[in-house]
């Protein structure tokens, strides 16, 4: 979302040669790379496969792993809960808990159970494989964590190839409560969704967008480089009629 609407909106405008002043906003991708960065620093989801690939790995190897490469981190904190750790989002601070993490990360269904399953004469139950591999395929299977990280790329690389639209959510309170809104609970969310530097950079920009071919055809008239007088002599010109 801010790299569509803030980072790229901005980006058109240089590119455009336009006269812009920059507008500063809070990219979130350093909370991100926190999380599935595979390297500079290494992100907690490559820390938990990491933590994974070793038969003597812990939950508790994996919150040392973390506090050891994440200890100095702006978006990464300790906590007084034993196992615990918090991640600063930008809608707030979560605290996770590690316990039963590696065991859920692991991927147990082997690929001769994949295989047996796509046997079945059920056409439905082939389907809830996809990942299935072939006889001589020996590799472990892969985690969550990997299969989440693959979801998220192919997920951003189809958005970077459309024009989304947006509909952004602003939780009103924690309790879940109709009429009860805090205040200070939205004004956080509003600042780190990027909603005010939006406003800002759409009144200050070009809302509106137009294709060339169809800018030309109605505009080309108006002036001598587009609509020259000999081109258009014997038909007459009418620009002098259109201002």
């Amino acid at each position: 979302f801010i790299n569509l609407t803030l980072k790229e909106e901005q980006e058109e405008y240089n590119r455009e040669g336009i006269e812009w002043e920059p507008i500063e906003f809070f990219n979130n991708k350093i909370c991100c790379d926190l999380i599935e960065s595979k390297k500079n620093p290494i992100g907690i989801l490559t820390l938990l496969d990491d933590t994974c690939n070793f038969p003597k790995g812990t939950d508790e190897k994996f919150l040392g792993k973390m506090q050891e490469h994440h200890s100095q981190h702006d978006h990464f904190k300790g906590s007084t809960t034993p196992n615990c750790f918090v991640i600063k989002h930008y809608a707030g601070d979560v605290e996770y808990n590690t316990d039963g993490f590696c065991d859920k990360n692991k991927d147990l269904l082997y690929n001769d159970l994949i295989n047996l399953c796509n046997l079945s004469s059920s056409s439905l139950i082939p389907t809830l494989f996809p990942e299935a591999a072939t006889p001589e395929d020996k590799r472990r299977p892969t985690t969550a964590g990997f299969k989440i990280k693959g979801s998220i790329e192919a997920l951003v690389n189809a958005l970077s190839q459309c024009h989304p639209h947006y509909i952004r959510c602003i939780k009103p309170n924690d309790n879940k409560k109709a009429n009860d809104f805090n205040t200070s609970r939205v004004m956080h969310q509003v600042k780190y969704l990027g909603l005010l530097e939006n406003v800002r950079v759409r009144r200050a920009g070009y809302a509106y967008r137009q294709t060339y071919d169809k800018f030309y055809y109605r505009y080309a008239i108006c002036t001598d480089e587009t609509w020259p007088a000999e081109k258009y002599a014997s038909g007459g010109r009418f620009k002098e009629g259109s201002t």
